[in-house]
C-alpha cells in the first residue's frame, strides 16, 4: 500500500520527539511530515495536505498550537490527536479540545487508524450531502418554469462545482449517428455556448454518442482512444475526462462532457454516479423542452392555418353577402321593372273595360287582361322562390277580413273533419278588419285547424271562433280554435310552440312557425287548457283603425271644387296616368314626378291624402314619409305608399313611418278607390277625435291627466293578467290614495310619474288623485321600491301626502274590480 493510501499525517512536535515519531509512522506506511512552530504550519500544510494532525508537546505548548491550528484554513476541520506518552499531567491535556489521546507507543498507529477512517467518513458523508444538494437544485431548475439554456447553464455550474472540473460543458447531438453537436451550455467559457463542433473531432465523445455508454478516460495523456487528438491535450494538461450520454425513452439527445486538469483529481465511483443521475434529469429536461418546442410549433402552426382559414371564410362569407346582396338588388330591379309595364297594360285594360266598348272590343279587353293577370302570376311565382328562406319572414299587407278569412279555413277543411268524423263550425258573426297577409294568416289558420281535428275525440267537435277584444291602445281581433281531445299538460303548454321541444300536443316546427307568423303581425298566440275538456289555441291580432261611428256625410261629388284633394306622387309617366284616372273619379288629383317635388307640392298645398311610390329619384318615398311625418305642418296628411318591391323591411317601415296604408303594384282601380277613401275616412275620424271628448272616454282615457281612466285600466289590466298567467311571470299592481281628494290634479302628473316606472309600465287615474300602477314582469319587493321613489314626487306634485298598497297578483284568479278593491281602490260610483 502507498504512504498516500495508508494516510497523511502532520506531525507537531520537538525535535526529538517529532522524529521518533516521524520514524516510527513512516516504518508503518504513512506519508508524514513535522513541524515544529506555527510559523511554519501553513507551508507546511499546503505541501502534505495532512488528514490528520498528531500533537507531542506540553499541555501548554498544545493549548498555544490549538490555535494556531484552527487560523489555518485547510487544517481547521482535521482530527486532532495528542500524545501523552511523554506527558507528566494527563489531565491537563484532557481539558483541551482535542478528538483523541494516545497514552502508548502501541496506541499510535491504531488511534491513527480510527481517526483516519472517521475523518474519512466525515468527509465522505459532507461530498455526498453535497451531491445530493446540488442534485436537487438541478431537479428543481429543470422541472421549474424556466427556459432549457437557463436548466443547462445551472447544472453544468453545479457539477462542476461538485465534481471539481475545469471544463463541464452539454453537447447536443440530432441521432446516434450525428456528425455535429452544439455546446449549449458550459461552465468553462460561457462564451463557448451555441458553438458547433464536429463529432469526429472528438474520440471520446464519439464513442460515448455510438455505443450510449459513459467513457471514462483516467489518463489522458497514456490513453490509447485519445492518440489522435494527445497532441493538442498535452499544451492544455488534461489528466481525466468524462463523457456521459444523454439518453431519454432510448432517445439519444446529447451527452454531459467533464475534463479535469489538476493530478491528484480523478473521476471516482461517486463522481460517475452523480454525474449519471444529473444526465438522467437533464435528458428529460431536454426531451420535455423538444417536445414543447415541437408542440408549440405545431400550435402555432394551427394557429396559423386556423386565421388563414378564418380569413379565407371571412373573405368567402363576404363574397356571397355581395352575392346575395346583388341578387336581391336584381330581383328588386326586375320586380319594379317587370311590374311596372303591367301595371300599365292591367290598368288600361280596365279603363277600357269601364267605358262603352263593342262585343268584339271588350272580348279583346278581358282577353288583354287576363294574360296580364296570367303573367303577373308568373313574376310573382319566380319572385317568390328568388327570395328563399326570406320569403318566409315576409308579409305581403293587405286590407282583409279575418272573420271571413276563419270561415273559408273552415270550408276547405270540412272534408277533413268529415273523414275523422269530426264536426267542424265557425262562429265568427262579425267582420274584423285589419291589415295582414292572408296567405300566412291562412297558414296558421289551417295549422291550427288540422291541429284540432286531429286530436279531437271521436265524434267530437272543433270551433273556430272570432270576437272583438278592446284594448287601450286599439282594439284587437281574438280567434280561439278549441277541440274536445284529451288537453295538454298545464305544465307543458308553454312548450307547444317551442321549435325543437313541444308537449304532448302539436305538429312540432307547424306550431312554431304559427307563432312566428302571428308575432310578425304584431300580435300574440298562446294555448290553454279549458277546465272541462280539450285544448284551445287563442291568437290575437291588431285591428285596422276604424272610421267613426257617425262619420262626417260623404261630399257630393257635384262641385269639383268640394272634392278632397290627393297628391300622385309617381316617376313613371304611364302609371301616373293610370293613378289621376282612377282617382278623377271621385277626387281632384295633383302629380308630382319626383320625391322632392312631392314633399314641396305638400307643404304648399295641403292635399287630403298622398299617394306616392316608394322608389322615387331625388328623393325617395320613404324619406318623403318621414320628412312628412316630421313637420306639424304636414304630419296630419294620410299617406298611401305604392310599390312593385315585396320585401318585408319597406312595407313594415312604411307602416311605423305613419303611411296609412301600403299597396303593392299591379293594383285594382277598385281596390285603389276603396283605399284611398278609407284612408280620407280615418283621417276624418281623427279630426273628430281630438275635438270632442266623448271618444276619449270611448277609448279608456282620462281627458284630466292623459292616463288610462277605470275603463281603459280593466281593459289593459285584464290583458296583462292573462299573459301573465299565460307565460307565468310576475306581475303587480300598486293603488295610490292622497290623504284628502286632489282636484284638480296637476296637468304635468302624468310625466312626474312616467319618470318614476318603466316603458311597459300603465298608469290610470281613477279620478279625485288616485292613481294606479300595473307593473309587468315585476315582483312585488322590486314594485314596492318604485312606488317608495314615486310617492315623494307625486307628493310635491300634489301638495297632499299618499298612501301606497302593492301586492303581486299574476297568482290571484280573483275579478280585477275586486283585486283593486282589495288595494283601497275607491268603487266605480265613487269615480
Amino acid at each position: 500500500m502507498q504512504a498516500d493510501q495508508r494516510g497523511r499525517v502532520l506531525v507537531v512536535a520537538g525535535k526529538e520527539s517529532g522524529d521518533a515519531l516521524m520514524e516510527r509512522l513512516t516504518a508503518s506506511g504513512y506519508h508524514c511530515a513535522s513541524a515544529e512552530r506555527e510559523s511554519g504550519l501553513a507551508e507546511v500544510a499546503d505541501a502534505l495536505q495532512p488528514e490528520v494532525v498528531l500533537l507531542s508537546v506540553t499541555a501548554k505548548r498544545a493549548a498555544e498550537l490549538l490555535e494556531s491550528l484552527r487560523r489555518v484554513e485547510r487544517l481547521q476541520r482535521l482530527p486532532v490527536l495528542v500524545d501523552l506518552g511523554r506527558s507528566r499531567s494527563a489531565e491537563a491535556f484532557k481539558r483541551l479540545a482535542v478528538d483523541d489521546w494516545i497514552r502508548g507507543a502501541d496506541e499510535v498507529v491504531p488511534r491513527l487508524e480510527a481517526a483516519l477512517r472517521a475523518g474519512r467518513l466525515r468527509d465522505r458523508e459532507e461530498r455526498v450531502r453535497l451531491r445530493m444538494g446540488m442534485l436537487l437544485e438541478i431537479t428543481q431548475a429543470a422541472t421549474s418554469s424556466l427556459e432549457l439554456e437557463e436548466i443547462l447553464r445551472i447544472a453544468v455550474d453545479k457539477v462542476g462545482r461538485v465534481t471539481g472540473t475545469d471544463r463541464c460543458s452539454v453537447v447536443l447531438v440530432e441521432g446516434s449517428h450525428a456528425r455535429t453537436g452544439r455546446v449549449v451550455a458550459t461552465q468553462e467559457d460561457p462564451s463557448l455556448v451555441q458553438l458547433d463542433i464536429e463529432v469526429a473531432r472528438y474520440p471520446e465523445l464519439r464513442r460515448a454518442l455510438e455505443t450510449r455508454e459513459p467513457v471514462l478516460i483516467e489518463e489522458a495523456q497514456r490513453d490509447p482512444l485519445m492518440a489522435e487528438v494527445r497532441t493538442s491535450l498535452v499544451p492544455l494538461g488534461v489528466k481525466s475526462i468524462l463523457v456521459q450520454p444523454l439518453i431519454c425513452q432510448d432517445d439519444l439527445l446529447g451527452a454531459l462532457f467533464l475534463r479535469v486538469s489538476r493530478m491528484d483529481a480523478s473521476f471516482g465511483r461517486d463522481e460517475q454516479e452523480f454525474t449519471q443521475a444529473v444526465a438522467g434529469v437533464l435528458a428529460n429536461s431536454i426531451r420535455n423542452a423538444r417536445l414543447h418546442t415541437a408542440v408549440k410549433k405545431k400550435r402555432e402552426d394551427l394557429e396559423m392555418a386556423y386565421v388563414e382559414r378564418y380569413h379565407e371564410l371571412l373573405e368567402a362569407n363576404r363574397r356571397l353577402k355581395e352575392l346575395n346582396r346583388l341578387k336581391d338588388e336584381i330581383i328588386a330591379v326586375v320586380s319594379h321593372d317587370l311590374r311596372a309595364p303591367l301595371q300599365v297594360l292591367l290598368g288600361h285594360g280596365r279603363l277600357l273595360l269601364e267605358g262603352p266598348l263593342e262585343s268584339q272590343q271588350k272580348q279583346s279587353a278581358e282577353a288583354m287582361i287576363r294574360q296580364g293577370k296570367k303573367i303577373l302570376g308568373l313574376v310573382e311565382s319566380l319572385l317568390e322562390k328568388g327570395k328563399g328562406e326570406a320569403a318566409r319572414l315576409s308579409i305581403e299587407p293587405r286590407v282583409l277580413d279575418v272573420a271571413q278569412l276563419c270561415r273559408d279555413a273552415v270550408n276547405e277543411l270540412e272534408i277533413l273533419a268529415a273523414e275523422r268524423g269530426v264536426s267542424l263550425r265557425a262562429d265568427c258573426p262579425d267582420s274584423l278588419m285589419l291589415i295582414g297577409d292572408e296567405v300566412k294568416l291562412h297558414e296558421v289558420l289551417q295549422n291550427l285547424i288540422t291541429n284540432a281535428i286531429h286530436h279531437a275525440r271521436d265524434a267530437g267537435e272543433v270551433v273556430v271562433s272570432t270576437r272583438r277584444l278592446g284594448r287601450p291602445d286599439g282594439d284587437a281581433a281574438k280567434v280561439c280554435v278549441q277541440d274536445d281531445g284529451v288537453g295538454i299538460p298545464q305544465d307543458e303548454l308553454h312548450l307547444v310552440f317551442d321549435r325543437y321541444r313541444h308537449g304532448g300536443k302539436g305538429t312540432g316546427l307547424g306550431l312554431a312557425i304559427c307563432k312566428e307568423f302571428v308575432e310578425l303581425h304584431g300580435g300574440e298566440i298562446w294555448a290553454e287548457s279549458p277546465p272541462e275538456h280539450g285544448c284551445l289555441f287563442v291568437f290575437t291580432l291588431p285591428l285596422a283603425q276604424e272610421a267613426p261611428r257617425n262619420p262626417r256625410p260623404p261630399v257630393a261629388a257635384t262641385s269639383v271644387h268640394e272634392q278632397p284633394r290627393v297628391l300622385v306622387v309617381e316617376d313613371e309617366p304611364e302609371i301616373a296616368a293610370v293613378l289621376s284616372e282612377v282617382l278623377r273619379s271621385k277626387y281632384r288629383v295633383e302629380v308630382a314626378r319626383d320625391g322632392a317635388e312631392g314633399l314641396a307640392r305638400a307643404r304648399a298645398q295641403r292635399p287630403d291624402l298622398i299617394v306616392m311610390d316608394v322608389f322615387l329619384p331625388k328623393l325617395d318615398g320613404l324619406d318623403a314619409a318621414m320628412a312628412l311625418k316630421s313637420s306639424s305642418d304636414t304630419a296630419h296628411i294620410p299617406v298611401i305608399l305604392l310599390s312593385a318591391h315585396q320585401g318585408v323591411a319597406e312595407k313594415v317601415r312604411a307602416l311605423n313611418l305613419g303611411a296609412v296604408d301600403y299597396m303593392s303594384k299591379p293594383f285594382n282601380a277598385v281596390e285603389l278607390l276603396n283605399r284611398t277613401d278609407r284612408a280620407l275616412k280615418l283621417r276624418q275620424g281623427e279630426r273628430e277625435h281630438q275635438e270632442g271628448s266623448s271618444l276619449q272616454r270611448r277609448t279608456g282615457s282620462d281627458p284630466a291627466t292623459g292616463l288610462h281612466d277605470r275603463r281603459g285600466l280593466l281593459m289593459r289590466l285584464e290583458q296583462e293578467l292573462a299573459r301573465s298567467r299565460r307565460y307565468h311571470r310576475a306581475l303587480s299592481l300598486a293603488v295610490l290614495r292622497p290623504d284628502r281628494p286632489v282636484d284638480p290634479v296637476p296637468a304635468n302628473i302624468a310625466d312626474v310619474i312616467r319618470k318614476r316606472v318603466r316603458h311597459p309600465d300603465a298608469i290610470s287615474h281613477l279620478g279625485g288623485g288616485v292613481f294606479v300602477v300595473v307593473l309587468p314582469e315585476c315582483n312585488a319587493e322590486a314594485a314596492r321600491n318604485v312606488i317608495s321613489r314615486l310617492i315623494p314626487d307625486v307628493e310635491k306634485a300634489t301638495d297632499t301626502e299618499y298612501r301606497s298598497a302593492v301586492a303581486d297578483v299574476s297568482q290571484d284568479s280573483d275579478p280585477v274590480e275586486k283585486l283593486l278593491e282589495k288595494l283601497g281602490a275607491p268603487p266605480p260610483e265613487v269615480t
